[in-house]
Order: C-alpha cells, then sequence, then structure tokens
C-alpha cells in the first residue's frame, strides 16, 4: 500500500469523454461507507456520490473515475493514501490482473462479514425497516465453490475481468474446491463458448456442461461431460452431493448453493429460527429448487414445496421421496395460498417482489423465514412484509461466498 499526505477532496474535474463516452480524471478522495457491491462511498466536494471500486470504510483514496452520471460517478482506486486496517495485501495475482471474481480480498478475512452485515444494516435504513443487528455466522469445513460457470477462450476457461468482456485464464484458483479447480485450470473444452463446472465435494463426482460440442472436450475420464444442446434435446445429467446430514441429487441445470458448507450452516440457520420461535405446523418451502428446506426443516411437518424450474423439480422429486411433502409445479406468484405455520422462501436475487409477499402472506403464517442473496431486494421485501403486519424479529448473515461482497441474510418474520 503506497502512502501519501492526504489532498483533502476536491470536486471532480472533468476531461473530454473518451471514445466509449466515459470520462478519466483523478480525484482524491475520503470514503465513509460501502455500497452493496462493494465498492466505497465517498462524496466529492461539487456533491456528487462517487462509487469507489477498491476502496474501503476509512480511507483516503485517489481514485480514476471511469462513469459520470448526473448525481453520482463511478471510479477505482489507483492509490491508498490513509489505509484502512482492514486493508491486506490482495493474495491472488489473478485479481490483481482484473479478475472480477473475489472483489473483497483486500480485506482482511475477519472483517468481510462485518462488512457485508453493514451493507446490509444501510439497505435496510434506506427502505426504512426496523431491524435488529444481525448475528454473523462463518463456514464451516469449507472447500470452495462446487459450482463454477466460466468464460471459454481458445479451449481454456476462464473469468471475465472487472468491468469488461475481456477474460482472465486461471493457473490456480482458491475461491472453488481442487476437485473443480482442476477441471478449471487444467480442462480443455474445444470450441465451447462457456463451461459450467459441478462438482461433489463430498461424494467425488464432477460434471461439465458445455455451450458447443461436448465431443471436443477433454477432461479426467471420471467426469460426465454434456453439450447444453443434449439437455434441450432430453438427456438428463447429474451429479449428487451430501450436506446438511443427507445426500442431493443435483441436476445440471438445478439450482444449489455454492458449496456444501454453504447448504449446511443455511439449513442450521433456518432451522434453528423456526425452532426457537416455535412454529409447529405445516410449512410452506418457496422457491424450493431440490429441496434443501422441505428435505430437512420440513422433516416431520406436512410440507408444500413450490417451484417452476423442471430441472429442480425432477430433482426435488427425486430428493423428497418418503416425506410428507406435496410438490407444485409453478411460480410462487400463481400459487393459491393456503393455511401454514412455516413459510421458508429462497428467491432468486430479485427477490420477492409485491406479487410474492401477497401470496405467501395469505398462509398467514407464525413465522415467516426469508432467505437473501442481495441486500437491496432483502431489504425492499423486507418492507412489503412489514407494511403486511410481520416484523424482523431476527436476522444472520451467512458469509456464503467469502472473498466476496455478496450478502446473504436469513431474517426471521412474525405478526405483531
Amino acid at each position: 500500500v503506497r502512502r501519501s499526505p492526504s489532498g483533502g477532496c476536491p470536486s471532480i474535474r472533468r476531461r473530454e469523454p473518451s471514445a466509449s463516452g466515459d470520462y478519466r480524471s483523478t480525484v482524491e478522495l475520503v470514503v465513509t461507507a460501502m455500497a452493496r457491491d462493494g465498492a466505497g462511498i465517498a462524496r466529492a466536494a461539487d456533491g456528487r456520490v462517487v462509487f469507489v471500486e477498491g476502496a474501503l470504510p476509512g480511507e483516503a483514496v485517489t481514485a480514476e473515475i471511469l462513469q459520470v452520471q448526473k448525481r453520482w460517478s463511478r471510479g477505482r482506486v489507483i492509490e491508498v493514501l490513509e489505509a484502512s486496517p482492514m486493508r491486506v495485501a490482495v493474495p491472488c495475482a489473478h485479481r490483481l490482473e482484473g479478475c472480477g471474481g473475489c472483489d473483497l480480498l483486500h480485506v482482511d478475512p475477519g472483517h468481510q462479514l462485518a462488512l457485508k452485515a453493514g451493507i446490509l444494516a444501510e439497505q435496510l435504513q434506506r427502505a426504512d425497516v426496523e431491524a435488529p443487528d444481525a448475528t454473523l455466522r462463518s463456514l464451516d469445513d469449507d472447500h470452495g465453490r462446487t459450482t463454477v460457470r466460466a468464460a471459454v477462450v481458445d479451449g481454456r476457461a476462464g473469468y471475465r475481468m472487472s468491468g469488461s468482456n475481456d477474460v482472465v485464464i486461471p493457473e490456480s484458483c482458491q475461491a472453488v474446491d481442487e476437485l473443480a479447480e482442476q477441471l478449471l485450470v487444467d480442462g480443455r473444452f474445444g470450441d465451447a463458448s462457456e463451461v459450467t463446472i459441478r462438482v461433489g465435494n463430498r461424494t467425488g463426482e464432477r460434471l461439465v456442461l458445455v455451450e458447443g460440442d461436448p465431443s471436443d472436450v477433454s477432461v479426467p475420464s471420471d467426469v460426465r461431460v454434456v453439450g447444453v444442446d443434449e439437455l434441450a434435446a432430453g438427456r438428463r445429467a447429474w451429479i449428487h452431493e451430501e450436506a446438511a446430514s443427507r445426500r442431493w441429487r443435483v441436476s445440471a441445470r438445478s439450482f444449489f448453493q455454492s458449496r456444501p458448507a454453504g447448504v449446511d450452516a443455511l439449513v442450521e440457520v433456518v432451522g434453528g429460527m423456526v425452532d426457537d420461535l416455535g412454529a409447529d405446523g405445516p410449512m410452506v418451502d418457496a422457491y424450493a429448487g431440490v429441496g434443501i428446506f422441505a428435505g430437512t426443516i420440513g422433516l416431520n411437518r406436512a410440507v408444500v414445496a413450490i417451484e417452476r424450474s423442471r430441472d429442480s423439480l425432477a430433482d426435488a422429486r427425486v430428493n423428497l421421496t418418503g416425506g410428507n411433502v406435496e410438490i407444485v409445479e409453478t411460480a410462487v406468484e400463481r400459487w393459491r395460498a393456503r393455511p401454514a405455520a412455516v413459510v421458508v422462501a429462497d428467491p432468486a436475487r430479485e427477490g420477492l417482489g409485491r406479487a410474492g409477499v401477497d401470496v405467501l402472506v395469505r398462509t398467514e403464517p407464525r413465522v415467516f423465514v426469508l432467505v437473501g442473496c442481495d441486500p437491496g431486494s432483502f431489504a425492499r421485501d423486507a418492507g412489503l412484509l412489514a407494511a403486511a403486519g410481520l416484523r424482523l424479529d431476527r436476522m444472520t448473515v451467512v458469509d456464503l461466498f467469502p472473498g466476496t461482497s455478496h450478502v446473504e441474510t436469513v431474517g426471521a418474520f412474525m405478526p405483531g
């Protein structure tokens, strides 16, 4: 980290736009907060908010301005003038090259969860939602991501660079499971344009899904190789994973959490909230995926599992055999609500939205647990739930993606 005396916060000095329409200038700024995408938030002397990639709260930095809008600008750190005590040297050469993943590697791992909780708290405050302090939950026995989506260039897999379509070809990647890293680094994927690597950390099973000709793929013989076109034509392909004390079938295109340690943590947190708040009776598992919550927290309950993805539904029908589970193939917004003691909802990044909230609150649950993968969407949905008469009783931030600004939140809402 380079240090030099701080020069205050002058207004942004505009230059002529580049050929792409962006402006290029430098400015010294003091960072006061962190945005939900992990960028530092500063304010220039002319009043414009500046989002600074790579900057931390409390730091003074020199930033290069890359984009100028009417009320805000976006830039990146080119020099740290006064460093936060949370800052550490980035340990990944590929991140230093510009790899767009792992955008919090400049933050000491011991401080990352607290920063994420701060991002969440700010979003809830902006949404005018009364919220308790978040509990922080790290992962146990984590070996990295088990699902990796990568671009393919000249047969090799790589990650997009930040703010660019250029690709970094990694020689190693500490963020992913070793079984996936081998395929990411050593696999050769022919004329494919994209590859999804999916492995079972606790079963050893591996699969690659390519957008291209699967016959040109070169990977170890234990790896199942399938093309997107083959799946569209009706072929089935899956692996198995073990998590939350169960074995799960996970198809090539089904949603599954990024690592089994993450499933362990989410089931523990969600189950703990349901147990602590004493909600006996029927349960709704909304956006059920392959059946994680229905197949764990829903044991010994009557469960309605709602899912619209055909791949995930096929897995759920295998994973949830033997339980008292009704699997409903529909969008949550179109489901006809029925009474339930517990609702567990784990929507995609865009959240529940008004339509999803309207349907699920008609079940009149005693406990409504929302799992959110975006702090802005979680805060918006929390506001909608509050307007429907449910208060946010407790919440936990789970470190589902260490080293990144991804914020995974579990919140329990109750009537009153």
